[in-house]
């Protein structure tokens, strides 16, 4: 652990070379074809897909970086909250905030594990780092390690963290590289590690899903987050789900999911 956290500390940039671990495909509902030796090429569906590219995102989020919290805090904090206490995060883990945007869970990560820990930051946009830098010396905090990065190619060698946490952002990610992502997020984890997700859920695709979803086909920037398959796409990508709350918000669902690596 205290190996893992020097490393970490450093800042050293990993590039890891190895083909990404492959996994046995659980058993699908009828309908759902695949092969039995390969992991399927998109997660469950129907599922809408990701018009925005990655450049066009990060330069969304440097823009409303020092504003964000205003309008997306009180969509997210009660289910990023959930998320939080699915997680568990303890004293001296090396945890990993996905997608940390101003840092809120990350400030409560790093409370959690203490000077002897490591709570690392990572955001695809420069302003949404510079946030969380601050948002971590506001708290009194070391400032700790926040990377601009892409979550699909993390910059960390395999199995360094004891957990990962992603709040609102797996939906993000456009449908053909959910599973590819995920598959990067679990090479990072350390095999008795553990993965916490919350996210828009699809598992009741009423009226007020299908109308956002409709409001995210044509206004992405807007309605950046769309709703998934949680636990079907975790289960897909080679996860054992060891706990899942239900939560909602603004009458969306949300799945707050907490699981391990097979």
């Amino acid at each position: 652990m205290a190996d893992r956290n020097r490393w970490i500390r450093s800042g050293v940039r990993f590039v890891h070379t190895l083909p990404v671990p492959g996994h046995v495909p659980r058993e699908r509902p009828i309908g759902y074809v695949t092969s039995s030796s390969e992991p399927p090429a998109q997660p469950p569906g129907p599922i809408v897909r990701v018009p925005r590219s990655t450049e066009a995102a990060r330069d969304w989020y440097d823009s409303i970086s020092g504003w964000y919290d205003l309008f997306a805090d009180p969509f997210e904090s009660s289910a990023r909250s959930a998320g939080l206490d699915l997680l568990d995060a303890t004293a001296g883990e090396c945890v990993l905030d996905v997608g940390c945007g101003t840092g809120t869970a990350l400030v409560e990560l790093a409370r959690a594990v203490g000077p002897d820990g490591t709570a690392v930051g990572i955001d695809v946009a420069d302003g949404m780092c510079r946030q969380t830098r601050g948002s971590l010396a506001a708290a009194g905090l070391e400032p700790g390690l926040v990377i601009a990065g892409d979550a699909e190619t993390l910059p960390f060698r395999d199995g360094c963290f004891d957990a990962l946490f992603a709040s609102f952002v797996l939906e993000l990610f456009d449908t053909p590289v959910i599973l590819s992502v995920l598959a990067e997020w679990r090479r990072v984890l350390d095999p008795s590690g553990r993965l916490c997700v919350v996210a828009l859920s699809r598992r009741d695709a009423g009226l007020t899903t299908r109308t956002y979803e409709r409001i995210h086909a044509r206004i992405p920037t807007l309605a950046d987050c769309r709703p998934i398959y949680v636990r079907d796409t975790l289960l897909d990508a080679g996860f054992r789900i060891r706990e899942h709350r239900l939560s909602s918000v603004w009458r969306f669902p949300v799945d707050v999911v907490l699981c391990e690596p097979e």
